[in-house]
């Protein structure tokens, strides 16, 4: 793998993380029925995109490195 590769590789796994993490979470938060429904279903719905965002990315990178996507060779 080519340094410019690796970074881009990398710049790929913090965005969807940053993505997913972050900007999602805070996206849906705003929305006119989440905004609108009670405290308790915001505070189960929001840390639940966040979790879902984070395992997906932690299941995604574990299948890469198995698949041997992100190799040096």
């Amino acid at each position: 793998m080519t340094w410019v590769k690796a970074f881009a590789v990398g710049l790929l796994i913090v965005v969807y993380f940053v993505v997913a993490t972050v900007w999602l979470p805070d996206f849906v938060l705003q929305l006119d029925p989440v905004v609108n429904a009670a405290s308790w279903v915001q505070d189960a719905l929001i840390p639940s995109i966040w979790g879902v965002g984070l395992a997906a990315g932690l299941i995604g990178l574990r299948i890469a490195q198995r698949k041997g996507w992100f190799s040096w060779d």
